[in-house]
Parts: structure tokens; C-alpha cells; sequence
């Protein structure tokens, strides 16, 4: 379960879901050998972050955003 197509899906699916701690360890191994999934997460957290502070809706940090 450690090959990108799986990784990116779980990193994926995190923004909607609770994982399973074995999706999370598939993560955490796979994360530290790969720059590309690590890209990834980093570009699903900016969209996030964007979306959020677009929308108003307050961060994961509890902060709002452009109120």
C-alpha cells in the first residue's frame, strides 16, 4: 500500500476522513522516501489554507481568516 497513486489518495482522503492508523503508518513511511507525495501534501494543504481563507471559515488553528 506504500506506492503514490495509494499515498495521494489517503492524503486525499484525510481532508474528509478519518484514517486508520495503518493508513497513517503506510503515510509515514512512505512520506520520508518520496519529495513527490511530500509536494503533494504540501500543495493539498495551500489549497486548503486558500480555500479557507477565501471563504472565511476559521483554519484547523481556530484563527479566521479576512473577517
Amino acid at each position: 500500500m506504500g506506492n503514490c497513486k495509494n499515498i495521494t489518495r489517503l492524503l486525499s482522503d484525510a481532508l474528509d476522513r478519518s484514517l486508520t492508523t495503518g493508513e497513517w503508518v503506510a503515510i509515514r513511511l512512505h512520506l520520508p522516501t518520496c519529495s513527490g507525495c511530500r509536494n503533494y501534501r504540501k500543495q493539498i494543504r495551500l489549497l486548503r489554507v486558500a480555500a479557507h481563507s477565501v471563504s472565511g471559515i476559521e483554519t484547523m488553528d481556530g484563527a479566521a481568516r479576512d473577517e
